[in-house]
């Protein structure tokens, strides 16, 4: 009854623009329904005007408002989102698994819903992409400092999680289903504790599970979830460890059975009901193209980067960041236009003619600023922001030139989301360096970090060019910092040191300042012309179909575990933690050491023969072997041959190896999250 008049209220509550079918599905997942719905009379007479004013949280982001239902919701409710982002790119560049199309849904009016839409050939191919997104996951569960799933069985999810509705196609069926924008691990570690895989929330549990037929599913959660929680309930109170297995085979079945679900009440119990927020509104900007996708993907991005993203006027970077625009226009130090640009008046294209040059003039303008190189303009920044001397320098020091860095480009350009803690801003140790350029044109800069032959001077070239590309590569989403759930920690700095190091990664640095140019032409009203590459570096989203021709860039730049830089001058973040190499890279690192190894044994050996060479002329009285101290070096001499010769064993097994291309198979039924065995 109550599930119903939950759709009643969706229906008629002006915010929320799910469909009926989706509402729904929505209300599967929401318990205690009574107190979200705004009603009037009672019984038969009650009428259902849409959700409480205080259920609904608007977010707004650039691409419009999002509308949340703020309620609570069952432990083993929701789906991992395989839509992230974060992943999206690497799945669009695997050759074992197959692009999906995902589509932007649209009402009969033409309005956007607060949903997606994605078609899969099949469940298998739905499978596969599942499993692939599931092995993103785990990979980035293990550069966690603690294990996530101890914690929820200990101390419950504290945190909010955040679910969108996700309609599928898959074959000739058509289903819903509510999957994480932010909290996929939290949502496979809760199902993980009530005993079901997460690929239940997505694909729906098999009937097998509570006694039915093997191969058949229930997709709609209602027919599936109370069924599971009347025998979690029904073996709650029991102990595990009082449950005594018998000897006769029957009745010994029933008590391991009773015995798994009262260990998995005993596990679900801290995670039984959660706080959830679920999208079910989305209204688009004005004169914007709706993009319900990427809106999602911005709330994301700022709830991992938790940069700072509020430049109000009392914001305290912004503050800082015009004091130093102030004090650096009262020394003569930059011009009228400069400052005007930067406390946010005249918009940044005004800097230059040239879209390009209009871009790399912003960035050192706010360089010459928040982080100057000569000794005057050193002292200035210093005093304005009540620094010690350089010395003295601490962390929070060098986040708050950041911070502020950040506040300058954002004002610049008009409101531009460019939180610090995706920016590549130096380290303390190089904060009082301030950072130097060449002062060369973008299109020099171009000519020499393309040139075909390696230098010094290209090497110089890409350095700078990178920098330059920072706004728009942290604006297009393509480098984040060191955050969250991906188990990406490594620094942007190292980043774009490897992007550097490829010709791929100079295009994608001039790519991106086009991006950022086009961005900075559109808030200073002027007309541009049409993109020839789809918004979004990662999604490549055009017109809704999902694009994956067009690939130049390689996703381990963004998505792969790097190793950490041992130096403490590249660090910047003390909180930051190694991850393990990613299998593409230990490779690679492991074929670069084999010849030192080589050569080392071979030196080795080689001083093993002159040592006893050497010896022979030194025989003497009171100067030989004895037969014992003899065989006991033989018989290391011996164990040198053996190993040398193991190890041709496993290099002739390196030669005739093949690749696993197994690793996204299997059948929903063969996922194991969470305990490192799916990898």
């Amino acid at each position: 009854m109550w599930r119903a008049r939950f759709v009643q209220a969706g229906l008629a509550d002006p915010r929320c623009t799910l469909d009926e079918r989706a509402l729904e599905r929505v209300a599967t997942e929401i318990i205690d329904i009574k107190p979200l719905l705004d009603t009037h009379g009672r019984g038969n007479n009650m009428v259902v005007t849409g959700f409480k004013r205080a259920a609904v949280e608007p977010m707004e982001t650039e691409y419009g408002t999002l509308f949340q239902l703020l309620g609570h919701q069952p432990g083993l409710a929701g789906a991992i989102n395989q839509f992230n982002i974060r992943f999206a790119h690497d799945v669009a560049a695997s050759t074992e698994v197959s692009t999906p199309k995902v589509k932007l849904a649209v009402t009969r009016d033409g309005s956007q819903p607060a949903l997606m839409e994605a078609e899969f050939a099949s469940e298998q191919e739905l499978l596969k992409h599942l499993n692939f997104i599931e092995g993103r996951l785990t990979a980035a569960e293990k550069a966690r400092k603690y294990d996530l799933k101890e914690d929820l069985r200990v101390s419950g999810q504290s945190e909010r999680a955040t679910y969108h509705v996700v309609r599928y196609h898959v074959g000739d069926e058509v289903w819903d289903t509510v999957s994480a924008t932010a909290g996929s691990n939290r949502t496979r570690h809760r199902h993980s504790l009530f005993g079901i895989q997460a690929a239940a929330g997505l694909l729906g549990l098999n009937q097998s599970a509570l006694g039915g037929p093997a191969g058949q599913r229930w997709r709609n959660p209602a027919d599936w979830r109370d069924r599971y929680t009347t025998l979690l309930n029904k073996y709650a109170d029991l102990d595990p460890e009082e449950i005594e297995i018998p000897d006769d085979p029957d009745a010994a079945a029933q008590a391991r059975e009773a015995r798994e679900w009262a260990e998995l009440a005993a596990a679900a119990r801290q995670v039984a009901v959660t706080n959830v927020a679920i999208v079910i509104g989305f209204i688009p900007k004005a004169a914007t193209r709706p993009d319900f996708d990427a809106a999602l993907a911005s709330t994301n991005l700022r709830t991992h980067l938790r940069g700072p993203l509020d430049f109000t006027d009392t914001n305290q970077a912004m503050a800082a960041a015009r004091k130093l625009a102030d004090h650096a226009y009262s020394d003569n130090a930059i011009t009228e236009l400069q400052h005007s640009v930067l406390t946010g008046t005249t918009p940044a294209a005004e800097l230059h003619t040239d879209p390009r040059e209009a871009v790399a003039e912003l960035v050192r303008l706010v360089d010459e600023v928040v982080y100057p190189s000569d000794r005057k303009a050193l002292r200035r920044t210093t005093k304005v922001l009540v620094e010690p001397s350089p010395s003295l320098l601490r962390d929070k020091h060098a986040k708050a030139r950041g911070e502020i860095r950040s506040a300058l480009l954002t004002a610049a350009v008009g409101g531009v989301d460019l939180p610090a803690a995706a920016m590549d801003n130096p380290h303390r140790t190089a904060v009082p360096k301030g950072i130097i350029t060449t002062g060369l044109s973008v299109e020099q800069l171009i000519a020499a970090a393309t040139d075909s032959n390696p230098s010094a001077a290209r090497a110089a070239a890409r350095g700078e060019l990178g920098h330059l590309a920072v706004p728009g590569l942290v604006n297009g989403k393509v480098f984040l910092g060191p955050y969250g759930s991906t188990g990406d920690r490594r620094l942007t700095s190292t980043k774009l040191a490897a992007a550097a190091d490829t010709e791929d990664g100079a295009l994608l640095f001039v790519e991106a300042i086009d991006a950022f140019a086009r961005v900075m032409q559109l808030r200073a009203g002027r007309p541009v012309p049409a993109q020839s590459v789809p918004d979004g570096r990662l999604r490549r989203v055009d017109n809704g179909d999902f694009d994956a021709t067009g690939k130049s860039a390689d996703s381990e730049w963004f998505t792969g575990h790097w190793p950490v830089s041992s130096s403490s001058d590249e660090s910047n973040d003390e909180t930051s933690t190694p991850s393990g190499p990613s299998p593409s890279e230990q490779w690679a690192e492991q074929v670069k050491k084999t010849q030192g190894l080589v050569d080392g044994a071979r030196r080795g050996v080689t001083n093993v023969v002159k040592h006893f060479k050497a010896m022979g002329p030194l025989v003497g009285p009171d100067r030989e072997m004895t037969s014992g101290e003899r065989q006991g070096w033989q018989e290391q001499l011996d164990a040198m041959q053996d190993l040398v010769e193991e190890a041709g064993r496993y290099l002739r097994k390196l030669r005739n190896s093949t690749v696993d291309t197994e690793a996204a198979g299997g059948s929903a039924d063969d996922f194991v999250y969470g305990t490192g065995e799916s990898e």
